[in-house]
């Protein structure tokens, strides 16, 4: 077979090089799919990475770290920070602690029982000096508000209730558990100790007699903010009638149960109330 006649059999058969043609195109189109769908799953894979990497960031490292790595700083809140306890906060501790009250006395004694002594009974010249010491003594400190800082326990209101108490004998051991000159109970010692933050002990007559001055500064400043009994010049009216009722009644029966403001109704022990008040004019003239 001539050249020539390749060639016409190359005429005689047209769609060959039409069909080549149309492969090749499809090939083309093939590729370019494939090509775009690899972009597509590259920029999905990319965005994964860009979402995953800042809760990566986020997450705390279980290993601990090293001397010169700082830890990672919490993610930002929406909710504002706790406010700071301001220096007006810290400063009203000590008058919270103003409305705290004291243990109540113990009202029941064995039948029968008598009062013990222990150690040598002082005279009363030497009481009656205690006593007038703790009538000069401030017993709140330079902390408390001026009205308590300014209250001095009347001297007379001592002389009274020492009386009353225990006839101003230094060791006298009564049954229901008072101590001394001014009957204080061991529960009242160590309240009036933390109160007041001293260490005077019952056992010892001059510190017995302080700590019934420091309860009597105490009940002053109690029923006194309660009655609002003050006078012009901002310090407590001690003689205010229902002041000092509320204070004498409180000592010998605690501040349960003794409520000032409702008169008489107010005082359960309006007789022992009665008793001081009565020693306070006319007692220990001869001591």
């Amino acid at each position: 077979m001539s050249h020539y006649e390749d060639d016409d059999d190359t005429a005689e058969h047209p769609r060959g090089p039409v069909r080549r043609r149309i492969g090749t195109v499809v090939l083309f189109c093939g590729l370019a799919v494939v090509l775009i769908a690899c972009g597509v799953i590259v920029g999905l894979a990319r965005g994964v990475d860009r979402h995953a990497t800042p809760a990566a960031a986020t997450t705390p490292s279980s290993a601990p770290a090293g001397p010169s790595e700082e830890p990672p700083s919490p993610p930002p809140s929406s909710e504002p920070p706790p406010p700071s306890p301001s220096p007006s906060a810290t400063t009203k501790t000590p008058a919270a602690k103003r409305t705290e009250v004291p243990p109540p006395p113990v009202k029941t004694t064995k039948p029968g029982c008598q009062p013990t002594y222990k150690g040598k009974q002082l005279a009363k010249s030497q009481v009656r000096q205690y006593l007038s010491t703790a009538s000069t003594t401030q017993f709140w400190g330079s902390r408390a508000p001026a009205a308590e800082q300014a209250i001095r326990v009347p001297v007379r209101l001592l002389y009274a209730i020492a009386d009353q108490e225990s006839g101003w004998q230094s060791n006298i051991h009564a049954c229901d558990g008072g101590v001394g000159v001014m009957q204080i109970m061991p529960d009242t010692e160590a309240w009036m100790n933390q109160r007041f933050g001293t260490t005077y002990e019952i056992d010892v007559p001059a510190d017995n007699v302080m700590l019934g001055g420091q309860y009597l500064a105490w009940l002053f400043s109690y029923y006194g903010n309660q009655l609002q009994a003050f006078k012009a010049d901002g310090t407590f009216d001690l003689s205010n009638p229902a002041l000092l009722n509320g204070v004498i009644s409180a000592y010998n029966w605690g501040t349960v149960g003794v409520d000032p403001a409702k008169g008489k109704a107010g005082i359960p022990n309006g007789q022992y109330v009665d008793n001081v008040k009565a020693l306070m004019t006319s007692c220990c003239a001869n001591y």
